[in-house]
């Protein structure tokens, strides 16, 4: 078992990904004691029975008091909101991080109110299934956790946020703020906007029944959360037109080559498309 990493760890949003966080720093020994925040006692009971934490409450001021690390794992709209009610009762030493897919205005806002100790993150981990009885403590291994420290962030809450990223299993990447939601707008947020128009395309199919195995793989993460992949795309809207855009101009690469019969084309951009898949490690 891992030296603790700290005494009280904090987790507010208790759902998916801050369950997998109390799950995984509990089995390893990353924190003495894992407490939850959440705005339902029976989310939060079910969170203590599965293991995710050791206690849970409904209110922020009980929650942080006496914490030394917060992670907020609240939806994007929520996280800043969230420091700006908490930080009249934050220990002066604590340090603060989130699991935010969207980072530049966050790392900002969060910055200007918390200072050095707010670490952005952003873990490449999850699924489209949501809920503490979806966690697990396994799910950050072998998964990238991208952080996103500024000239402001101190290093020694970087190390502490770093060790907990590593402590769960993940690999950490420093990112610019800025770049870092350009990056994952093309890789996170476009495919989940083409798995939209994907289903909403095809809502109309004669047979049902023909749907393909591509066509299940591709839309899987249509059947994510609307609510949170809304705040995602309006917060991060636009990185995340420009890669809708940049999508479209390939689109239409494809379709002028199948429209002209160019076969040659067509093959060559599969050929380039899987070679491509293969340079990412997929």
């Amino acid at each position: 078992m891992a030296q603790p990493i700290c005494e009280r760890l904090c987790i507010i949003g208790v759902g998916l990904i801050g369950g997998s966080i109390g799950m995984a720093a509990r089995e390893r020994g990353l924190a003495k004691q894992v407490v939850g925040v959440g705005r339902s006692a029976e989310r939060l009971q079910t969170a203590l029975q599965l293991g995710a934490v050791d206690q849970a409450t409904t209110s922020l001021q009980e929650g942080v008091s006496g914490a030394d690390m917060v992670i907020i794992c609240t939806p994007v709209g929520l996280i800043v909101p969230t420091i700006r009610l908490l930080h009249q009762w934050l220990p002066e030493e604590c340090v603060v991080t989130d699991v935010g897919s969207v980072k530049s205005a966050i790392v900002q806002q969060a910055t200007a109110l918390l200072g050095g100790r707010f670490v952005g993150g952003h873990p490449m981990a999850g699924s489209e299934q949501t809920g503490v009885h979806n966690a697990r403590a396994d799910l950050f291994v072998g998964s990238t956790w991208a952080l996103t420290p500024t000239e402001q962030t101190d290093p020694d809450a970087l190390q502490k946020v770093t060790a907990i990223a590593e402590g769960v299993g993940a690999q950490v990447i420093i990112a610019d703020p800025e770049e870092h939601d350009r990056a994952v707008a093309l890789t996170s947020h476009l495919p989940h906007a083409v798995a939209l128009a994907l289903v909403h395309a095809a809502q109309n199919t004669p047979y049902p029944q023909l749907i393909g195995g591509s066509f299940r793989d591709g839309t899987r993460v249509a059947a994510s959360s609307p609510e949170l992949w809304r705040d995602i795309f309006l917060h991060n809207r636009e990185h995340v037109l420009w890669a809708i855009d940049e999508f479209m101009g390939e689109l239409e690469e494809v379709r002028s080559a199948i429209a002209n019969e160019d076969a040659e084309a067509v093959q060559s951009l599969f050929t380039d498309a899987r070679l491509l898949r293969q340079a990412f490690g997929l």
